[in-house]
């Protein structure tokens, strides 16, 4: 719980930092870097049992 929280927190203050320096385009590029990080943590579980599995 106290996770989503300070996700909802940090998400506000990502807003709240666009509409104050007119940075519009940040709003549009972190879910597209939170999806990327996603991504890559998934991956990192599953490749080791890939590679173990060839070998």
């Amino acid at each position: 719980m106290l996770r989503l929280r300070h996700a909802f927190r940090l998400a506000g203050d990502l807003g709240h930092y666009a509409k104050v320096n007119q940075a519009w385009w940040l709003l549009l590029i972190a879910p597209v870097i939170a999806l990327a990080m996603l991504a890559v943590g998934g991956t990192q579980v599953v490749v080791p049992y890939t590679v173990y599995t060839l070998f």
